[in-house]
């Protein structure tokens, strides 16, 4: 029986089938940080809002998010591997590997997409650095985003639902700031060249940020994800960090 849209496979079903064929080489632990990141994401929407991606488009992911190896195959349905429609049947499907032709990358996984554009991982480095590509042009040639999967974490923010025009807004919007540069400040500035807003920054132009503080690294973002880590990651280095919390006023219905 060929495939049709009635029969068409489940995700389990093409979960399983890839997971049963193919194999990935060791992955880096970022990935695993990935799948758990993923997993507390839920089913909430995400958003991807960068000036060097997608030519600064504001983009809504569209991929489920690993949470494990079989998924990570899954998500790399249409990219690396290739569904034969004609020789599959629901009980057989049958797949082409874009790595046996040169189009696909073995050290490439797809981590998420948004309306097709694939963000990829390069799993051959042990910090996972993000590319990015167009969908459609008829071959990959994925730049890079990010020089490791953590600022992909950081970066992907959770949209916040619209609520009813009479409901009360229970959003929070987080602002942090570094306010101390703690015992080791060459350390906290070294790590904040990771940072998008201060990436460009070197030399004498980094270290005149001890004589700017507070710092912003992040405002009015509704991610308690990249909240958390950011207060985690600089506060291990011995700096201090305040977090200020805003809600979302509505402002009052016209009468």
């Amino acid at each position: 029986m060929p495939l049709t849209r009635d029969n068409w496979p489940s995700r389990a079903a093409i979960q399983a089938s890839l997971a049963a064929r193919f194999s990935l080489p060791p992955l880096p632990p970022p990935i695993q940080d990935w799948f758990d990141w993923c997993r507390s994401m839920g089913t909430q929407s995400l958003v991807l809002d960068e000036p060097d991606w997608r030519e600064g488009w504001r983009g809504g992911l569209t991929g489920s998010g690993a949470v494990d190896v079989p998924g990570l195959l899954a998500e790399m349905e249409g990219y690396r591997f290739i569904l034969d429609q004609a020789a599959s049947t629901p009980d057989h499907l049958v797949w082409s590997d874009a790595v046996d032709t040169g189009h696909w990358q073995p050290h490439w996984v797809v981590l998420q997409n948004a309306d097709g554009d694939p963000l990829i991982g390069d799993i051959s480095q042990p910090e996972v650095p993000v590319l990015w590509d167009w969908h459609g042009s008829g071959r990959w040639s994925p730049q890079p985003l990010y020089p490791n999967l953590r600022m992909l974490m950081e970066r992907i923010e959770v949209e916040a639902p619209e609520p009813p025009d009479d409901a009360p807004s229970t959003a929070l919007f987080y602002t942090a700031h570094l306010t101390d540069l703690g015992a080791q400040p060459l350390q906290v500035l070294t790590a904040l060249k990771a940072h998008r807003d201060y990436k460009h920054l070197a030399g004498a132009s980094l270290l005149k940020l001890k004589h700017q503080l507070p710092l912003p690294l992040l405002v009015d973002n509704i991610s308690v994800e990249a909240k958390n880590y950011l207060v985690r990651h600089y506060e291990a280095l011995g700096a201090r960090v305040s977090v200020v919390e805003r809600g979302l006023k509505r402002p009052p219905a016209p009468r």
